[in-house]
This record gives structure tokens, C-alpha cells and sequence, in this order.
């Protein structure tokens, strides 16, 4: 064994637990505490003297507190945990915006398992020595999430390649993950929308079982070369199909900085803005053009190389749909721009919104309307936009809690992949704070589609 690998050996990190019943003992725990917490937290504030403001203070440090037990617990446990402390953190409406600061951590670097915990997972994978399929071997990950890391490695033939290494035990961990972790969040009374976490919870499931199989996002990488070959501003990495595994992802080195800490830096506004522009432009393209859509929104599953191309990674949660299904939110968006407010409502019932129990009649159109120049304010008007004054969640809130009748007007549940990644590109664009214009390339989308009935007329 070589010098280099001799003191890669002993290497630091921190373990995955394993045990389904350690886990549990884990979320219980910080449920229980959270729990008590919380409850303590409103009678102390009942009791407490002083004057409104002071209050609620009171009560934003104690969500912070929270929130900071939960994202210590959910990023030690990674695997389910830790994806839905991501989507909770992702969605300001699922929870307070207290509690969803302080689990906007999770979206970055994991706690890494340590090297020797590393080369067990690929030897089990591979069969055989690590130092048989590697001539290098990163000991230091480049990043890790939920449900693995990533290293740099070199192969035997001398390719730069990305290891992914999935955690160990979070495959046989997920259904009891989902059900601890559900009862702990409900019974912490940390979610103001029980439907939602229902639907929240049968979407992570589905997405979940796709992303632990590593063979499956091969797959995904090699059918995105040929959709993302049709543009000259975006690159993703090759899968290296004889050294990929269920739990062991090997595939081309790609080079680049994060794209949100490039951009935080970045002194140029026009040019920050025009990288931004062109990242939207792709995700609206891979859901109305494609009809299959990236689904993770991480801020690490994207670089920036130096001719600022954009490079995508992550491949495990990829979304298809059904050109009636991404059409009928154009349909939406055209409607609007239309002004015709009872064609808004009709569209939004057959698309799936409020479910079953909805029809066009229990929605008031001009209420819709109302509801809509919040949430699709960017889409109003065709100039750039500043993302950074923007905050649809807030305003939606005082609007529900005017018209709590609109509370039944839930999203389809195979739209929350779309609108998971639409709040993952929102908060991005809030943070640069932005100014781009979204409106026209929706119009000429809309165009393209044939979805526009005429000349937008409230522009």
C-alpha cells in the first residue's frame, strides 16, 4: 500500500447512524423537545408582561432555538431526515419563516462520514479493493448532502472522475425515517398545514426510492447528454456505467466554482443578472420544451466554469411530465394576461388545485385574481423584475388569512416537484437580488406552445 494511501487510514468524520431504532430515539428526542419547548414558549409569552413587540421577539428566538435542535438532528441523521428539513426549509408557507432560516442550512454541506466508513461502502459495492478501481482517492469530500458525499478520484486509466457514495443504512432506515419523523413534526406542532405535509410526505417517498438508486441516476445523466446537447450555455457530468453501482455513483470530473457563492462575489450586476437570466431560461425550457425537470434545487448541484457556462449535477430526482400538464400552467399565466379571471379558475381546478372536493364555482374569480397578482407578480409585467423586494409567502399569508376559503386551494401533488423547484430558484434570485425579466420569455414560451390566445392586454 502506497504512502498516500497509508494516511488516508485513520481519517476523521462523523459516523451515519445506522440503527432504525437509534434514529428513532434521535427524532423522538428532539421531537419531545421541541414539543416542550414550544409549549413552554406560549405560556411563558401568555404570562409574560410588556408590550406586543417584546412578544413576539420572544417567540421568533424561541423557533430559532428549535429550529436549531431540528437541524442538528436532521443533518447528523441525513438519509429522509435531512431531505425533509431541506423541503420544509424550502417551502416558507409550510412553516414559520424562524424555523425555515435556520433549516436553510441543511440545503448546504452535510456533517461527511469519515474516509474508513467510505471505503467500506465502495468495497461492499465493488467487491474488491479500493486501491483496485483508484489509483487516487480524495480522502476529503467536495461535498456532502442527504443521502451521500462526493470525492475526487482518479481511475486506473487515469480519468478525473466524481465518486458518489451513498450513506450506509439509509436505504433500510427511509420508511421508519418517514413515519418518526412525520408524527415528530406534527405532534411539535412545527406545521401550520397538515394536508400539505401528507402530500409532502408521499412526494419525498417516491423521490427518495428513485434517488438511492444510483444505477437510476446513471441512467438520468445519460439521457440528459443528449436533452442538454440542444444548448451551447449548459454542461452536465457522463455517467461511468462500469463503475456505477446501486450506492456508488462514478462519473466525469466536472470543473467549476458553487454558482451561488460565484455569484455572491460577483461585482458585475449586469453580468450577474445575465447569469441568472440564462439559469432561469433553463429550468423553464427542461419543464415546458423538455417536459422533464432537474428536481433538486440544492444551491451545490450547480457551477459556474470560467466562460460562465453553467454546469447541472445531481441527477437523482428528475420529474417527468405530461405536455397537458405543463401547457395548463401557461394556460394559467395567458389567462391572466388576458384578463379573463373565470378561465383562471377553471384551469387551476383542472390541473388538480384543491383537489377533488374544488370546481371552478367555490373560487371567486376576482379574489383569483387578487391571489395571483401576488404570486405571479414577476409574470405581470415585462421588464426586469427586482427579486429582491418580492416576498410572495408573507403576502400570501395575510391574504389567506382575509380569505381563509382559499386555504382548500392546495397544489396537485405532482406539481410539488415543479413548485419545489420554483421556490428554490425564488429564493436564489431573492438572495442576489436580482433584476431580471421572467415575463417576456414566459409570453414567448407561451407563443411557442401555442398557449397564447392573443396579445397579453394587462401589461
Amino acid at each position: 500500500m502506497s504512502e498516500d494511501w497509508e494516511k488516508l487510514a485513520g481519517e476523521e468524520g462523523e459516523e451515519v447512524t445506522t440503527s432504525r431504532f437509534k434514529r428513532a430515539w434521535k427524532l423522538g428526542s428532539m421531537s419531545a423537545k421541541v414539543t416542550a419547548s414550544s409549549l413552554m414558549s406560549k405560556l411563558g409569552n401568555a404570562l409574560r408582561g410588556g408590550d406586543e413587540e417584546s412578544r413576539r421577539e420572544a417567540l421568533e428566538q424561541a423557533f430559532e432555538k428549535n429550529a436549531a435542535r431540528a437541524a442538528e438532528v436532521l443533518g447528523d441523521l441525513k438519509g429522509a431526515s435531512m431531505k425533509i428539513g431541506q423541503l420544509l426549509s424550502a417551502d416558507p408557507e409550510l412553516v414559520p419563516p424562524e424555523f425555515s432560516n435556520v433549516l436553510s442550512s441543511l440545503q448546504r454541506d452535510a456533517p461527511p462520514m469519515p474516509f474508513l466508513t467510505v471505503r467500506d461502502q465502495i468495497e461492499d459495492a465493488f467487491d474488491r479493493p479500493l486501491e483496485s478501481v483508484f489509483s487516487y482517492f480524495d480522502h476529503e469530500p467536495v461535498g456532502s448532502a442527504s443521502l451521500g458525499q462526493v470525492h475526487h478520484a482518479r481511475l486506473e486509466d487515469g480519468t478525473d472522475v466524481a465518486v458518489k457514495v451513498q450513506y450506509p443504512g439509509i436505504a433500510h432506515a427511509l420508511e421508519s425515517d418517514l413515519r418518526t419523523l412525520k408524527s415528530a413534526l406534527v405532534y411539535a406542532r412545527v406545521v401550520a398545514d397538515k394536508q400539505r405535509l401528507d402530500e409532502y410526505f408521499e412526494e419525498i417517498r417516491d423521490i427518495l426510492h428513485d434517488e438511492l438508486d444510483y444505477e437510476n441516476e446513471a441512467e438520468n445523466l445519460e439521457r440528459f447528454q443528449d436533452i442538454l446537447a440542444e444548448r451551447d450555455d449548459v454542461i452536465s457530468p457522463r455517467p461511468i456505467h462500469r463503475w456505477t453501482r446501486r450506492t456508488v455513483l462514478v462519473m466525469e470530473l466536472m470543473e467549476g466554482d458553487k454558482l451561488d457563492e460565484v455569484l455572491a462575489q460577483m461585482d458585475d450586476e449586469s453580468r450577474r443578472n445575465a447569469i441568472l437570466q440564462r439559469w432561469v431560461s433553463l429550468f423553464s425550457w427542461m419543464f415546458h420544451e423538455k417536459l422533464e425537470l432537474h428536481a433538486d434545487p440544492h444551491p451545490g448541484n450547480f457551477l459556474l466554469t470560467e466562460d460562465d457556462t453553467l454546469v447541472l449535477l445531481d441527477f437523482g430526482s428528475v420529474k417527468r411530465f405530461d405536455a397537458e400538464f405543463a401547457d395548463g400552467f401557461l394556460d394559467i399565466l395567458d389567462a391572466t394576461w388576458q384578463d379573463d379571471r373565470v378561465r383562471v379558475a377553471e384551469t387551476m381546478v383542472q390541473l388538480g388545485f384543491g383537489g377533488d372536493d374544488l370546481s371552478g364555482d367555490d373560487l371567486d374569480p376576482d379574489l383569483l385574481h387578487e391571489y395571483n397578482e401576488i404570486v405571479l407578480k414577476p409574470f405581470l409585467q415585462r421588464e426586469p423584475f427586482d427579486f429582491s423586494q418580492w416576498q410572495p409567502a408573507m403576502d400570501g399569508k395575510k391574504f389567506m388569512l382575509r380569505h381563509p376559503s382559499f386555504m382548500r386551494l392546495v397544489p396537485p401533488p405532482d406539481a410539488l416537484p415543479y413548485f419545489r423547484v420554483l421556490s428554490g430558484i425564488k429564493g436564489l434570485l431573492r438572495k442576489m437580488e436580482a433584476r431580471i425579466d421572467v415575463a417576456t420569455e414566459a409570453v414567448e414560451t407561451a407563443r411557442r406552445r401555442g398557449r397564447l390566445t392573443g396579445e397579453p392586454v394587462i401589461f
